[in-house]
């Protein structure tokens, strides 16, 4: 979602206790970002590369987990990785665009594709950072500027988003480099990300739902655990696991081990 004013929060919940919340709405609720005081860039659709093969990585089996499954499995998880550090909005908006996303001076759309230039914090008429699970549905505190589940997009493609579940688009009303928009075959308002970021996308909510103690309605997580198999784990999302736990100090155990999430019959 657009990016509004940010605040610092409180550390992410200790506790294992798990609770089950309302599932996710379907009334869309875009939020507002600060508007700019200079005209902002455009940004720029760079050629497609040359398409390589890219490699799955082996899975990190944790001894920790062994033998878990559903919500003995989610109270480990828990256990291992909701204690991190809050680094606060302003600082992980700061990481992103500079650090973490920022490849050669350039930050990449994870939905669109489309590159800004920048070492810093971009104006949000040009480019946004995507809650993957949205602050109105409950991406607030500590959840709000937690790395594992933040990402560059395109202000337009995160306008489009909204808070829209995750869905496999049939009646597309909007798309661009594989992200689409539009409904489901049920009729549902849904947005879907293009196939390279399908299984991003399923394990930063994985791991959302399981820090946070919030539930991912049963429709939305059919459609996450076949992504999660479609995409699977490349060391593009390895590197930058590695690079959020040397910020957060907590790692997303669903990029380690992209087979947990078969052991968890319901998020």
């Amino acid at each position: 979602l657009r990016d509004p004013p940010s605040t610092n929060s409180a550390s992410a919940p200790a506790t294992p206790a798990r609770i089950t919340p309302k599932a996710f709405s379907s009334v869309s609720t875009f939020e507002a970002g600060p508007s700019a005081k200079k005209a902002p860039t455009t940004p720029t659709t760079p050629v497609p590369a040359p398409q390589v093969p890219v490699e799955d990585v082996p899975p990190k089996s944790d001894p920790r987990y062994d033998g878990l499954k559903d919500q003995a499995l989610i109270n480990a998880l828990h256990d291992a990785v909701s204690k991190h550090k809050d680094l606060g909005y302003n600082q992980a908006r700061k990481i992103i665009f500079t650090t973490l996303d920022n490849h050669d001076g350039k930050v990449k759309c994870v939905y669109t594709g489309k590159e800004v230039t920048t070492n810093k914090i971009p104006s949000s008429n040009v480019m946004n950072t995507e809650h993957t699970w949205p602050q109105s549905k409950g991406a607030t505190g500590a959840a709000k500027a937690d790395l594992h589940h933040l990402f560059p997009t395109d202000s337009k493609a995160n306008s489009i988003r909204g808070n829209w579940p995750f869905g496999t688009v049939k009646n597309v009303k909007w798309q661009e480099n594989g992200a689409k928009f539009g409904t489901d075959e049920k009729g549902r308002t849904v947005f879907e990300p293009p196939d390279e970021h399908k299984g991003n996308v399923a394990r930063a909510l994985f791991y959302f739902s399981t820090v946070y103690n919030k539930h991912i309605p049963a429709d939305d997580e059919a459609v996450l655990k076949q992504w999660n198999q479609l995409d699977k784990v490349d060391a593009t999302e390895v590197a930058r696991n590695d690079a959020i736990e040397t910020y957060q100090q907590n790692r997303n155990p669903f990029v380690d081990d992209a087979s947990l999430a078969d052991r968890i019959a319901d998020f």
